[in-house]
């Protein structure tokens, strides 16, 4: 039996975390922990506290659509998955040192959004037409996404909220999440022969090598 659905919507402007799961499906953990779950697209959107009020909208339409209004009291009480998590929660964490993430803190919350293997979620900047990498479109960036919120059952999880991913929209830039990104290549250039000649070997080599 379907299980409610909100419209596609635009979220208030948010800063995008694990992009690479924008642009590359994996596969995701089954519902009660363990490994071999179905490949999804996803992503990480970290939002001002000032958002939640928006979003929690859409999610209370859609529990009442399937659960009604007792459904809220439910939801208030945590027998319905929320999909918010909190910006300082264990989900913000790392695992091993309890340190936040970068972009974490107690002034943001997160949502995870997903997409299935086979409806990956449009990654735009400039152009609408123009689907966008990670080079662009990158953990730490500015943007909005046009999300869906659907209702959920599972024998080991019980019931719950998630949101659909089905388009992200780069608006500015921002620091980078986690380092990487392109390098700068002018900065580490070398001169190449236009003859095609050998260059001489200026490496070092009876210096030793750094792995023996």
């Amino acid at each position: 039996m379907a299980k409610a659905r909100s419209d596609d919507f635009k979220t208030p402007e948010c800063r995008l975390s694990y992009a690479s799961g924008l642009f590359k499906a994996r596969a995701v953990p089954n519902p009660d922990g363990s490994p071999g779950g179905r490949e999804q697209y996803g992503c990480t959107l970290i939002f001002p506290l000032a958002a939640r009020k928006e979003l929690e909208k859409v999610v209370a339409k859609v529990i009442v659509a399937e659960w009604g209004e007792k459904g809220i009291e439910r939801a208030k009480q945590g027998l319905i998955k929320s999909p918010f998590l909190a910006g300082d929660g264990k989900e913000a964490r790392n695992k091993a040192s309890g340190e936040l993430h970068p972009g974490m803190g107690p002034d943001v919350f997160m949502i995870r959004p997903n997409s299935g293997k086979d409806n990956p979620p449009q990654v735009v900047w400039k152009n609408p037409n123009m689907q966008e990498t990670e080079a662009t479109v990158y953990s730490g960036c500015y943007g909005k996404a046009v999300l869906t919120a659907y209702c959920w059952h599972n024998n080991q999880s019980g019931d719950g909220v998630s949101f659909g991913i089905r388009l992200f929209q780069k608006l500015r830039e921002g620091e980078r999440l986690g380092g990487g990104g392109p390098v700068d290549a002018e900065k580490w250039m070398e001169q190449v022969p236009d003859d095609g000649g050998e260059m001489p070997d200026t490496s070092g080599a009876g210096a030793g090598a750094l792995f023996g």
